[in-house]
């Protein structure tokens, strides 16, 4: 009996129980994603299934997969090679930007791959509410850049680039996953890539992927959807697709947003691919470094006593931030007061209301900066406390080792002051020894 919904439950177990299936965490065409459990370790892993959405079943009795029609057998084990051997590939990528592949298996009719469990959740979610400041979007840009130069060195296209498929890792970075409808060309020149089978993401995808034309995708097209992203990440919406991009341009952008990245964006999304940068190098020249300021900015002063035994350290909370503070402040009353001042005219246009809810999570979005901005100086505070409350010590501990060398230099001073007494005397015994 197939069963109408194709994953598998939570509690099945795969690998005799080396792995435990906790729930699922999403499906696509390609395959089914899940949140499983390495049972030796305790470990929490990602699980990727392939199940080609259409093609395959699931018999709910035994979890076993099987393709139904036979005239879709060859697509199938076709795609299944695919997904092994891109998975392979994958492994082989060492970069902290691309998800980690673990291990990979067959079971149950069908093939499997073990990736390590980003718990920093995704960037789509990231950017439900409001925009993202520019210097944050930058940082994530380039870590994806990172990654996608790793994987086109490899000879392997990406296709699905968007902040869906942009999660967080415990410690913050950016990490691209999915890679269910990646391209490469084996040693055979097969370039067949599951894109044509489950189609693409619109609004970042460009024109050569929506027409599925294989022989047209290069690089160009994975740098499309990263200037897709970008727009997305800074304008705080989903990209117009490819085919309004070629009839009337790309809409006008936030005036919030720098010169140099609204020239990245235009730049990277240009509908023809050959207008396109044409690597990853030459879409990071269309930003400069001087875009990208450090996060948390530290001014390090270094001073040494007289006995040169103490290094004082101090960091302390740049200007700079207080400005930060102070700007977003006076945008939150400002936001505040156009509040107000809508909502006393909401009984003359109706339409008001729309612009409300609008400023209401500008708001939203600008008091949650103040709160980072305030927890952010809150850590630092509490740094300069501890390393102030550090030298402290070093400088009690220098004082006591400053006591004893001066009791110790009394101490020969007074030996030194007996051996003086006593020569004399020793030398009167000496003589007197000699004459007798």
């Amino acid at each position: 009996m197939t069963n109408e919904f194709p994953n598998l439950p939570a509690g099945s177990k795969l690998q005799g129980g080396k792995y435990r299936i906790v729930k699922v965490l999403g499906q696509g065409g390609f395959g089914i994603t899940y949140l499983a459990v390495q049972t030796g370790l305790g470990m929490k892993v990602a699980i990727k299934e392939f199940f080609l959405k259409g093609s395959c079943q699931r018999d709910s009795s035994t979890s076993e997969v099987n393709v139904p029609v036979t005239d879709n057998r060859d697509l199938v084990s076709k795609c299944q090679k695919k997904f092994k051997s891109e998975a392979r590939k994958i492994a082989s990528l060492d970069n902290d930007h691309i998800v980690s592949i673990i291990d990979i298996f067959d079971e149950n009719g069908t093939s499997y791959y073990v990736m390590r469990y980003l718990s920093g959740g995704s960037l789509a979610d990231r950017i439900k509410d409001c925009p993202l400041p520019e210097q944050k979007a930058l940082v994530i840009i380039r870590e994806i850049s990172d990654a996608l130069e790793s994987i086109h060195s490899h000879g392997l296209l990406h296709l699905d680039i968007k902040p869906a498929n942009i999660l967080f890792d415990e410690r913050g970075r950016a990490v691209l996953i999915d890679f269910g409808v990646s391209k490469y060309v084996d040693s055979e020149n097969d370039t067949t890539t599951t894109s044509s089978l489950v189609g693409f993401s619109r609004g970042f995808a460009p024109l050569e992927q929506i027409n599925a034309t294989i022989s047209s995708l290069t690089a160009a097209t994975d740098l499309y959807a990263l200037g897709a992203t970008l727009y997305n990440l800074v304008a705080g919406v989903i990209p117009p697709e490819a085919s309004q991009v070629m009839d009337s341009g790309l809409p006008e952008l936030p005036s919030t947003i720098s010169a140099n990245v609204k020239n990245a964006i235009t730049q990277s999304m240009q509908p023809r691919r050959k207008d396109r940068p044409q690597d990853i190098q030459s879409f990071l020249h269309l930003v400069p470094d001087e875009n990208i300021l450090p996060e948390d900015d530290e001014e390090t002063v270094v001073s040494s006593s007289q006995d040169q035994h103490l290094i004082h350290v101090e960091k302390a909370i740049p200007t700079g931030r207080f400005w930060k503070i102070a700007s977003v402040f006076f945008l939150c009353a400002t936001v505040t007061f156009g509040i107000l001042f809508l909502t006393q005219k909401k009984g003359e246009k109706a339409d008001y209301s729309e612009e409300i809810k609008s400023l209401t999570q500008t708001n939203t979005g600008l008091q949650e900066q103040i709160n980072t901005y305030q927890d952010n100086e809150k850590s630092l505070t509490q740094s300069n406390n501890t390393l102030r409350r550090q030298v402290d010590e070093l400088k009690g501990q220098v004082s006591t080792k400053d006591s004893r060398i001066n009791a110790l230099q009394n101490e020969n001073t007074n030996l030194k002051r007996q051996v003086d007494e006593y020569k004399p005397k020793a030398e009167r015994w000496d003589r007197s020894m000699s004459t007798r």
